[in-house]
């Protein structure tokens, strides 16, 4: 690349999908990216994003141990006036974090200091949150607690899905960086404020075990979980023994009171009910079998649910 428009030397560090988005944004906004530090080889996506970075001309540094010696003499070579980071599942020492001029500039994903951690997307969701945002923010040892640069809000839709949330807020997250990446190369210093100390909420990493649908709760929570999860880690739930994901149900919202939770209490052609600790669900998309994906139909014509019969 040979048409930077900012001076400012900018290391970028990050991993997909969040990299993918926010270093074209900045390739297109003339940021002067004078490295790209990506995942480790042993990482599932090291490949596609070297070849991603490397096709945009990127000098893409390969690294096993952030604290090697080398490999810190190196970035201390390219005299870094800042490093931003689009996702990272990796802890970055004090020893690197100190290199560049400003430090290293966070995205993340939710209104800091409510919803630090791995996850933000889905538990806002699942927690009915009404609104969320992207923070920028400066990098210090602790996990999302350094002082922040600026915030973003934006409305939390009925009809959210990790998705679409996930999709919304690595778009605004690049176009905020832009913006201050502006800034920095203007007025050479950045805002910074304090986060508030105290116990918030946190947007925990989801485990395997925790993608199972408890049909105890409320079909209002059910939705919003099955919302939450939805394309990325998707909702499960056994039937006849086997397992089934799904990704987006109705919720009905009367009374399920005499009914088990998890039962089927009724089969229509195009539409089945299941019992809830409050209301029913109805799944609408539904992946049964290795590789099937279908509608309420497709289940119920190939497998013939029975009023009765218990997910579980």
């Amino acid at each position: 690349m040979d048409e930077f428009k900012l001076t400012k030397k900018i290391l970028f560090v990050g991993i997909p999908d969040m990299a993918y988005v926010c270093l074209d944004g900045l390739l297109a906004a003339g940021v002067n990216i004078v490295g790209v530090l990506g995942p480790k080889k042993s990482h599932n996506t090291y490949e596609s994003f070297k070849q991603f970075a490397l096709s945009r001309k990127m000098n893409f540094i390969e690294w096993d141990n952030l604290k090697d010696e080398k490999f810190l003499d190196y970035l201390k070579s390219l005299n870094l006036d800042a490093a931003v980071v689009a996702s990272f599942n990796y802890k970055i020492p004090k020893v690197l974090l100190d290199i560049p001029k400003i430090g290293f500039i966070n995205i993340h994903p939710s209104l800091l200091p409510k919803y630090r951690g791995g996850n933000p997307y889905s538990t806002v969701i699942m927690n009915g949150e009404k609104e969320t945002g992207v923070t920028l923010h400066f990098m210090d040892e602790g996990f999302d607690t350094g002082d922040i640069i600026t915030q973003k809000k934006v409305a939390i839709s009925p009809l959210e899905t990790m998705g679409t949330l996930f999709n919304r807020l690595n778009l605004l997250g690049m176009q905020m960086l832009v913006s201050v990446l502006n800034d920095f190369e203007k007025n050479d210093k950045l805002p910074r404020y304090k986060q508030p100390e105290g116990d918030f909420v946190v947007g925990q990493s989801i485990k395997d075990e925790d993608l199972f649908i408890d049909y105890s709760k409320s079909a209002e929570e059910i939705d919003r979980f099955i919302r939450g999860l939805n394309p990325f880690l998707i909702a499960s739930t056994l039937f006849r023994g086997n397992m089934i994901k799904i990704f987006m149900a109705n919720k009905i919202d009367k009374d399920s009171s005499k009914y088990k939770p998890g039962t089927i209490t009724r089969v229509e052609s195009d539409k089945f009910y299941i019992a809830t600790g409050k209301g029913f669900i109805c799944p609408s998309a539904i992946q049964f079998g290795s590789f099937f994906v279908g509608n309420a139909q497709d289940f119920i014509k190939i497998l013939a649910p029975k009023v009765g019969e218990v997910f579980g």
